[in-house]
């Protein structure tokens, strides 16, 4: 009998090729071929080896699952994909809620419109909340950590994790605390402060400024430069509001910190004050001139005594500022000479000394020292209203500034004794006024903080630890140890008259190049706008010099205090070569240039220098003087 044909086998029963044969349910083992046993591949009648095709079902079957988990996978890619945009726009708009919010905290506290900033801070916080709700799920999580493409998703979430911290804790306690330490409610009928509350907030604002200072740290870490301008553009705003409320809160926090301490919480405290005159410059502002002890116990201010200068003709003592302090001032009598000792900017060089000089000669111990300017006086009598004098003059905000340090050395050109006296009676009349209880507790603060902000009123204590906390103040007028570019201009009075009253001041700061070192060009313009005819007094020179002056003639010591590492290469006045002494002060180095500005004329002073690529804002340092310091800074930024 003939085999039948593969054409008539069902096609789901003929042997796949390659495959060995069906075994044969009849054969018997003595016949069986061995499995080592080549296999005969099968013919067609010519002799032709047959290609059997077979479609395997398994792995039509595979290909169908792939293609089924493809689609899957991409429609989850779509979904996750869409479900982000949709949670990044909702995000965003909270963010924005977030980022007006913050603006409206720190303005309604400012303005004292407590209400207004506790409901300002509560929605901040359910918008922060509700913005890291909607960028903490696993879509995001997982498109954050694509490299490259997830940067945005990353800094975002970031943001709005740091956001929920602070407006859950942070902001709450700030808005509590500064009803708690409304002026209005902390000042008593006689005048004294109550400082138990003030106890009761030091910590939580301690706890509450850490929070702002880490949360704005790690926000600033995550990366300033993304592919997503908006997320770039909305990171910088809120770390410009993060910046002014963390501002708010340190300083609300120092204030707490030391408060009750400098205001005789555990005992009498003990100050020299300082009235600086800003018509014959020093480095802190002006000379020292009438001063005044006052005290502090348990809250209660009083002025105990008031002295002109010449109480402390004669007075030395032996401080030691370091080596750099020493060459910078060598042979200028800092610590001999009651009006050198501010000859620096750095206003707790001055402070100690002053300190130090009253106790040497009254056996008293001086806790701190407090220096402020006729500016001040004046923002402080906005407060209150004019002050009368013995004389019947009104000394008024308007009349302060002029009356101190121009008009009563024409009121009094030849009575050197009389205008001290007028001077201390100045002094005498503005400090009762500040005292009186009937004026605005609230006010006085914020004119305070107005002045201490223009390093017109300043504070340093000989308690260690008070000292550091009020050194992360402006209060404190210290020169920073910084590796931030800085921009510092000191004008010291070397002629030993009151000709600064006319002085006007610019500096331009520009710097150029982006590679490790950058090239600085410093200008600083002075003009000497003195009008003819001045009382001896005003216009008299005490220095030597072996050239003809003209009556109104003046000769300033101009130091500039450049960046952390800086170098200079020359120096010019009005185009021509010229000397600087080079010193260093608190890690700055100290380019000292000896320029005489003859009445009516303009002098400049040009530095180029090489300085460090020190990144962030520069700090400008802006010495008080009559007139306003005009700065002007180019930083072309580098990509």
């Amino acid at each position: 009998m003939s085999e039948p044909s593969d054409e008539n086998v069902p096609a789901d029963e003929r042997d796949a090729p390659g495959e060995p044969a069906a075994a044969d349910p009849f054969a018997g083992p003595d016949w069986a071929p061995s499995a080592d046993a080549p296999r005969e591949p099968r013919t067609d009648a010519a002799g032709r080896v047959r290609v059997r095709t077979r479609v395997n079902r398994r792995k039509r079957r595979r290909n169908r699952r792939i293609r089924r988990a493809f689609y899957v996978v991409a429609g989850l890619l779509l979904i996750g994909a869409a479900w982000l945009v949709v949670t990044a726009l909702l995000a965003r708009t909270q963010l924005d809620r977030a980022r007006t919010d913050a603006h409206t905290i720190r303005a309604d506290i400012a303005s004292g419109d407590l209400s207004g900033a506790r409901a300002a801070a509560r929605r901040f916080s359910s918008e922060a909340s509700r913005a890291h709700s909607l960028t903490s799920g696993p879509a995001w999580a997982i498109a954050a950590a694509v490299p490259g493409l997830g940067t945005p998703l990353d800094v975002t979430r970031v943001v709005t994790a740091s956001l929920d911290r602070i407006g859950s804790s942070a902001l709450p306690t700030l808005v509590d605390a500064s009803s708690t330490l409304r002026p209005s409610s902390l000042r008593g009928p006689d005048g004294s402060i109550d400082l138990a509350p003030i106890e009761r907030v030091r910590h939580p604002l301690a706890v509450a400024a850490a929070t702002v200072t880490d949360a704005t740290r790690s926000i600033a870490h995550s990366g300033s430069s993304t592919w997503l301008d908006s997320v770039d553009s909305a990171r910088a705003d809120l770390l410009t509001q993060l910046g002014s409320i963390g501002h708010t809160l340190d300083n609300a926090s120092a204030a707490a910190q030391v408060l009750p301490t400098m205001l005789g919480q555990h005992g009498t405290q003990r100050y020299f004050v300082a009235f600086q005159n800003d018509a014959e410059a020093r480095g802190t502002g002006g000379l020292p001139g009438a001063f005044a002890i006052a005290t502090a116990t348990d809250g209660h201010i009083s002025f105990e005594r008031f002295e002109s200068d010449g109480a402390l003709d004669g007075v030395a003592v032996h401080e030691n500022y370091g080596p750099a302090y020493a060459y910078l001032y060598r042979g200028m009598n800092t610590t001999s000479d009651y009006r050198n000792t501010n000859l620096s900017p750095n206003f707790p060089y001055a402070a100690q000394t002053w300190s130090d000089m009253w106790q040497q000669k009254s056996g008293e111990h001086i806790d701190g020292a407090i220096a402020l300017d006729p500016e001040a006086l004046s923002y402080l009598l906005a407060v209150t209203g004019p002050a009368t004098l013995p004389d019947g003059t009104q000394v008024s905000s308007q009349n302060v500034v002029a009356l101190t340090q121009n008009t009563v050395y024409f009121k009094y050109r030849t009575q050197n004794a009389k205008r001290k006296q007028f001077l201390l009676d100045v002094a005498k009349a503005a400090s009762d006024k500040i005292l009186d209880p009937s004026a605005s507790a609230t006010s006085l603060v914020h004119a305070l903080a107005e002045a201490a902000g223009q390093r017109r009123f300043l504070v340093w204590s000989r308690d260690p630890s008070v000292e550091a906390r009020l050194a992360r103040t402006s209060v404190a007028g210290q020169i920073p140890r910084t590796t931030r570019p800085y921009v510092g201009l000191s004008i010291v009075n070397d002629g030993g008259n009151k000709l600064d009253y006319y002085l006007s001041r610019s500096i331009t700061w520009a710097r150029s190049g982006c590679g490790s070192t950058r090239e600085v060009t410093v200008t600083i313009r002075l003009t000497n706008n003195a009008p003819p005819n001045l009382p001896w007094y005003m216009r008299e020179r005490s220095d030597p010099h072996a050239f003809a002056i003209q009556p109104g003639d003046n000769r300033l010591e101009v130091g500039y205090y450049a960046t952390d590492g800086a170098r200079m290469h020359s120096v010019q006045i009005d185009g021509s070569p010229a000397t600087a002494l080079i010193g260093s002060e608190r890690g700055h180095p100290v380019y000292t240039v000896d320029v005489e500005l003859p009445r009516g004329q303009t002098q400049t002073v040009t530095l180029h220098l090489t300085e460090p690529a020190a990144v962030g804002t520069p700090i400008v340092l802006d010495q008080p003087l009559v007139h306003p310091l005009h700065v002007t800074l180019h930083d072309p930024s580098c990509s």
